[in-house]
């Protein structure tokens, strides 16, 4: 009788439940606080880490874009704060045979080839040095003409290449005779494609607003497509322009630096200790010199 009331005395009673309920409850209540104010800790750091990652890919994707400029060679189409439109450089190659004068052709070497990308006739216009008279400068010059069609073609020494079709060049740009080769264009000269490309700052109809990019090919312009973002509304792209003097200059071809600054904001607003709660912002700003500019 005396184990069996032992036995029957086992357990918990109803208070020492409530107060292990109610412990338990303090417990859960203070792991859920951690995990949330970490959850919260991440997410913060998340939008951060996107905002600046984003401010400094618009600053290097411009940048790239507008040292490769020569503003007193026409290479500035259109400029505004937000808003520049441009002769993009896209490629690079060598001349590699005399060009065929007939047909306007010149063959560039492959394995010289570097770029952006690959040439696309439908696109690209190239930049083609004519030398002249090799004893002077004076005469020297960039050639611009679309691309009309492209092929697979050799080089003087067999190598592969590709044959570039030009259209739109003038007698005066092909010199006496209208000859590419007579104007000083020879083998080895410096071949360059570009195509006309805008960028601007935009709002995709949700009220992001992004860098945007289209590109100019048949007469049209393409659609706009995001580089990068978000950023900040409005003003997430400014730009301005300045003369070889420093001075702000509404002239295109006068252009010899352009400074840039790109604000960025977050999709979600952040709420930690050591922040302002809010939208987090970030900037950067930055000159680029137009190193393709006549000195």
């Amino acid at each position: 009788m005396r184990n069996l009331s032992r036995a029957a005395r086992a357990g918990f009673t109803l208070v020492e439940l409530l107060v292990a309920i109610t412990v338990a409850g303090f417990v859960m209540a203070a792991l859920y606080r951690v995990l949330e104010g970490n959850q919260r800790f991440y997410r913060a750091q998340s939008q951060i880490i996107g905002v600046q990652e984003n401010v400094r890919a618009v600053a290097q994707i411009l940048t790239g874009e507008l040292r490769e400029l020569d503003a007193s060679g026409g290479d500035i189409i259109h400029m505004e704060q937000t808003h520049i439109t441009i002769k993009a450089m896209r490629s690079f190659s060598i001349a590699c045979t005399a060009p065929n004068v007939a047909a306007a052709q010149i063959t560039v070497r492959n394995a010289l080839t570097f770029g952006y990308r690959s040439m696309d006739a439908a696109r690209d216009s190239v930049l083609l040095f004519r030398e002249g008279d090799p004893r002077t400068g004076s005469d020297d010059v960039w050639l611009r003409a679309p691309i009309g069609a492209m092929s697979a073609s050799s080089c003087a020494d067999g190598a592969a290449g590709t044959r570039l079709t030009l259209t739109g060049l003038t007698a005066t740009q092909l010199g006496p005779n209208g000859a590419l080769r007579d104007a000083g264009v020879l083998p080895g000269a410096p071949v360059r494609t570009f195509e006309v490309v805008s960028y601007r700052l935009y709002n995709d109809g949700t009220g992001v607003w992004w860098l945007g990019m289209r590109t100019h090919s048949g007469g049209a312009w393409s659609s706009i497509s995001p580089v990068a973002g978000p950023l900040r509304a409005s003003d997430g792209v400014g730009l301005q322009y300045l003369n070889s003097s420093g001075a702000v200059t509404a002239t295109p071809t006068a252009v010899a630096r352009i400074q840039l600054t790109v604000r960025g904001r977050s999709t979600q607003p952040i709420n930690i200790p050591g922040r302002p709660a809010g939208y987090f912002q970030d900037s950067i700003v930055t000159q680029v010199a137009l190193r393709n500019n006549v000195r």
